[in-house]
């Protein structure tokens, strides 16, 4: 591999980015610029020309597609079969640093934990609330997760929640958030389970509690490179700056006016203050775009509306755009069927006249609300569509409950796996019978399965001849696949539990279940392909999928318009977008303007345009049925703020 084949692909501004090895490094980086060129031939340029080992470099970003998407290019540009360096999401980085040494900070967890998608965490929370006799009536599970996610990415602890938050929330909500918290946490820590928040949270604590084990990854990872740097929240922040603080060879990658993740802790203020955390920091702008072949008319106008904003580096206003391509197209309709009308008859336009591939469409809209009246009228048009971040795959309760026995037996701690087996399918174990065994568990200091196990081991005048029957059946066949799961295949051992414990057959009952049991082979299907890859095992498929975002879901296998949110979009690309619902109330959102949040839901807008490579179509309605109500609008006051000469306004 020459030095050449890895230089000569980039521009000037790239190259020096790529080249610049030794100290902290900010590259700004604004759509369509090269920015995952940039961080994968700076890799290779590490590894070949270096001659840096791979175990020392670590590598960033946030979503699995991204990882993988870093990893196959830095693959193509080494060659197959050499040594990789890491390169992952934030957490699953984390959960493999945890897996290591989670029993040096908390020696009740075991390296096989259990993570939590958000379902699970729901279902956690639920159980803590039941046990504090706290009705969901009174506060939803929901808010509590919210609340606790936000302190968990703030590095706060449930010993510390009351005294941190004292004076955030009122002091009705702090009582019963704090309660639950100490209770969920404990419940995590008696399933030997962790949720995405404590991947972070714990990590951190692990490093900033053990020097031995914090300096051995500080030598470790002498070159630190993240993806998105704009997105990162404090619980991230610190995670890599603890780790870079003794090298300092860390370069992030990012673009300010690309935040737009405040909801979920994300802060652009940590990508603005690099240079005042490392002084000596050099700044690189990628100025040049590849998105826009045919011109850059849409990014000209989307950077006049970013423009606007007073949170952002300037510099970046001063390079030269031709304002070439097609005008942006904004169309204002009378209402919101009239909207949809205008959206399905362009869109069969492109298909069918101008022959355009129709997964190279997209809709974007801001609440989910949007998506209803447009596929209602894709499928009166017959317009194939996907609703990207809808129910996840992973998200379907088939799929969760064939989930919840794997999940179970690779970690036969994990309670809330095992509650979710035990009521699908229906075994006449009901609440009086697991009340008992909760009770027995914890008098006799045990998780729940060894209780369980214990009361049909011995007998015991604590349950009925009735309730031991049932029990004992159940924990028989559990145990049995447990002894099973280190002899078979992972999908030969779903199979067997799907057969065994009478799941298959109540799905097999009902004709009308045929999409459930397509899930089901579904997943039995992609166990098949995983047990493909070497070292695969149950729990590295199970630790695969629980760091899934929902990103990696999109399906992909036929062509179909992509029905999103502006958020979901970030990331993505297309040939033709449109942006539907541009009214006041909608964007900026009502909550946003209430909340001060008017320039993030400009760069939301500024996202959105910029996922349109060769034409953008922007529509709003008069007047809108939302939540039941009659809607009057205005249009929204970001389209004033684009420059009149690249819009060709249409009305309806």
């Amino acid at each position: 591999m020459s030095i050449e084949r890895i230089l000569d692909p980039l521009n000037p501004e790239q190259r020096e980015a790529v080249t610049f090895t030794e100290g902290p490094l900010l590259i700004l980086a604004g759509p369509g610029s090269g920015k995952t060129r940039v961080i994968t031939h700076k890799i290779a340029y590490l590894l070949l020309v270096k001659k840096i080992d791979p175990s020392q470099i670590l590598g960033v970003t946030f979503t699995n597609k991204a990882a993988n998407e870093m990893r196959s290019r830095v693959e193509a540009l080494i060659g197959a079969n050499q040594p990789m360096p890491w390169i992952h999401t934030f957490h699953a980085t984390c959960a493999r640093i945890l897996r290591t040494h989670i029993s040096a900070l908390a020696p009740s967890y075991t390296p096989s934990f259990t993570i939590l998608d958000e379902g699970d965490q729901r279902d956690a929370i639920t159980q803590a609330m039941k046990e504090l006799d706290i009705p969901s009536e009174e506060i939803s599970p929901g808010i509590c997760a919210s609340v606790i996610n936000k302190a968990k990415d703030e590095l706060i602890g449930p010993e510390e929640f009351r005294e941190k938050y004292a004076g955030r929330l009122d002091t009705y909500l702090l009582e019963i958030v704090d309660r639950v918290y100490r209770r969920y946490q404990a419940v995590l820590e008696k399933s030997n389970a962790l949720d995405f928040a404590d991947l972070l949270r714990l990590t951190v604590k692990l490093l900033h509690a053990n020097l031995e084990i914090l300096n051995d990854y500080r030598d470790r990872f002498r070159y630190i490179l993240v993806d998105e740097y704009q997105d990162i929240n404090h619980a991230q922040y610190i995670f890599t700056r603890t780790l870079a603080e003794r090298s300092e060879n860390i370069s992030v990658v990012g673009d300010e006016d690309q935040a737009i993740f405040s909801w979920r802790g994300s802060d652009p203020s940590y990508i603005l203050q690099f240079e005042q955390d490392f002084p000596n920091a050099k700044v690189i702008e990628l100025r040049s775009h590849y998105r826009w072949p045919d011109g850059d008319r849409i990014f000209k106008a989307a950077r006049d509306l970013i423009s606007h904003n007073t949170l952002r580096v300037k510099s970046k206003d001063s390079s030269h755009l031709s304002g070439e391509g097609d005008n942006i197209q904004i169309y204002a309709a009378r209402d919101q069927a009239d909207e949809v009308r205008a959206v399905a008859r362009e869109i069969c336009r492109l298909w069918q006249m101008e022959g355009v591939d129709i997964d190279k469409i997209a809709v974007l809209y801001r609440v989910n609300t949007l998506s209803r009246v447009i596929e209602e009228s894709f499928m009166r048009e017959r317009i194939p569509y996907e609703v990207v971040r809808g129910l996840g795959f992973y998200e379907r309760r088939e799929v969760k409950d064939l989930l919840s026995y794997l999940k179970f037996i690779a970690n036969p701690q994990d309670e809330i796996s095992l509650l979710r087996a035990l009521e699908r399918p229906k075994r006449g174990i009901g609440e009086a019978t697991m009340s008992i065994a909760r009770t027995f568990a914890a008098a006799e200091r045990v998780p729940l399965w060894e209780a369980m196990r214990s009361l049909v081991g011995q007998p015991r005048d604590l349950l009925k001849s009735r309730q031991v029957s049932s029990l004992k059946e159940f924990v028989a066949e559990m145990s049995g696949w447990i002894d099973a799961s280190n002899s078979i295949k992972p999908s030969e051992l779903a199979q067997r539990i799907l057969e065994q414990s009478g799941y298959l057959d109540e799905i097999l009952k009902n004709p009308s279940d045929d999409e459930r049991l397509g899930n089901i082979r579904e997943l039995i299907g992609q166990l098949r392909e995983y047990e493909q890859a070497e070292n695969a095992t149950l729990s590295s498929f199970l630790e695969q999928i629980a760091l899934m975002s929902d990103v990696d879901q999109v399906s992909g296998e036929d062509a179909r318009v992509a029905l999103l949110t502006l958020h979901a979009s970030k990331g993505l690309e297309f040939d033709y977008v449109f942006i539907i619902g541009l009214e006041e109330k909608l964007i900026p959102h009502t909550r946003s303007i209430s909340e001060g949040m008017v320039e993030e839901e400009r760069r939301l807008l500024y996202v959105g345009m910029t996922r349109a490579r060769k034409r953008l179509y922007l529509s709003f309605a008069h007047q809108r049925l939302l939540y039941g109500n009659l809607m009057l609008n205005n249009p929204s006051p970001f389209l004033s703020e684009l420059p009149a000469d690249d819009l060709n306004l249409v009305v309806g």
